[in-house]
C-alpha cells in the first residue's frame, strides 16, 4: 500500500529548461539533412533529444533549405515490352533480351547476352 502523508516528500526537480537560439536550431537542422548524417547521433553530440531535432526539421526545413538538398532519390521509369522469341543458331528458341536506358542525353541500348560485370560498370558510370 502506498501512502502519501503530506508535503514533506518532494519530487526531484527536472532542472531548468534549456532555450536554444534560432541559429543553433537552424544549424542542427541544416546538418541533419546532409547525406549520411544520423539524426540520433547529431542530437546526442549536441546534447538534445532526437525528437526535438525532428520537430525543428519540420519547423525550419521548408524555410531554410533549398529543395535540391531535401529531395529523395529519383526513381527511373521502366517500360516492359513483350517481344516474340528469336531463333538462335541451332534452332533453339529463347526470348530476346533487350534493355534500353535513357538518362538525360545519354542513351544505352543492350541486346542479347551481356557480360554482367561490364554492364554493371557502364550502369554505375551512367547513373552517377
Amino acid at each position: 500500500m502506498d501512502t502519501n502523508l503530506g508535503t514533506d516528500s518532494k519530487q526531484p526537480s527536472r532542472g531548468p529548461y534549456r532555450h536554444h537560439s534560432e541559429e543553433f536550431k537552424r544549424a542542427i537542422v541544416e546538418q541533419s539533412f546532409q547525406p549520411g548524417v544520423s539524426v540520433a547521433r547529431l542530437a546526442r553530440e549536441n546534447g538534445v533529444n532526437t525528437n526535438q531535432v525532428f520537430g525543428w526539421r519540420k519547423r525550419y526545413a521548408p524555410n531554410q533549405l533549398p529543395v535540391a538538398q531535401v529531395t529523395a532519390s529519383a526513381l527511373v521509369p521502366v517500360t516492359i515490352v513483350d517481344q516474340p522469341a528469336q531463333p538462335l543458331a541451332g534452332g533453339d528458341h529463347r526470348p530476346a533480351a533487350m534493355l534500353e536506358l535513357t538518362v538525360g542525353r545519354a542513351k544505352l541500348r543492350v541486346e542479347g547476352d551481356v557480360d554482367r560485370d561490364l554492364l554493371a560498370q557502364v550502369l554505375d558510370r551512367l547513373l552517377r
